[in-house]
């Protein structure tokens, strides 16, 4: 990925965008290096569902566990599913969940992009994506318009069966 952007303007899950949600494999990492204690989540009101999420820097756009001086995140080999994600996300666009990538370079060659894919979509943890899609995922009519800070391309729909989220 390091041809990713030629244009970078650094924003990135950790420092510009909203905190990671975090689901029972993420809480299981952050408890086994001590960051699973209300310092470091807090839970938040999404779509009227309670979900945990990390918290940010007080006064910062920065996430909790992100070091300024070294530009690293400070439990990388840990970090919450969520942020393995970035630079990609999930839509739902036409009714369909895709997955979508943030780039500043949308006319790139994308080939690239579906061995990681398949990665994400084979890791344990996705399955808890998929059983919280509605809370997880962003959509065009509400987060994402024509004014978001970051560009995206739309790559593909999401190969695995989304069930309806449990009430």
């Amino acid at each position: 990925m390091k041809e990713l952007c030629t244009d970078c303007q650094h924003i990135s899950c950790c420092t510009g965008f909203d905190a990671p949600f975090l689901f029972k494999n993420d809480i299981k990492k952050l408890q086994e290096v001590g960051k699973a204690d209300k310092d470091h989540i807090e839970e938040i009101k999404v779509a009227d569902i309670y979900v945990k999420s990390l918290k940010k820097k007080e006064n910062s756009s920065n996430c909790i566990l992100w070091d300024e001086e070294s530009n690293k995140c400070t439990i990388y080999d840990q970090r919450p599913f969520d942020c393995k994600m970035f630079p990609f996300d999930i839509m739902k666009i036409d009714g369909e969940y895709r997955w979508i990538i943030f780039a500043c370079n949308p006319d790139s060659n994308w080939k690239w992009t579906e061995e990681y894919l398949e990665k994400l979509e084979n890791d344990p943890s996705f399955v808890e994506i998929l059983d919280n899609i509605e809370i997880f995922h962003h959509t065009l009519e509400t987060e994402f318009s024509e004014d978001h800070p970051l560009p995206y391309t739309v790559l593909r729909k999401i190969k695995q069966e989304i069930k309806p989220m449990k009430s």
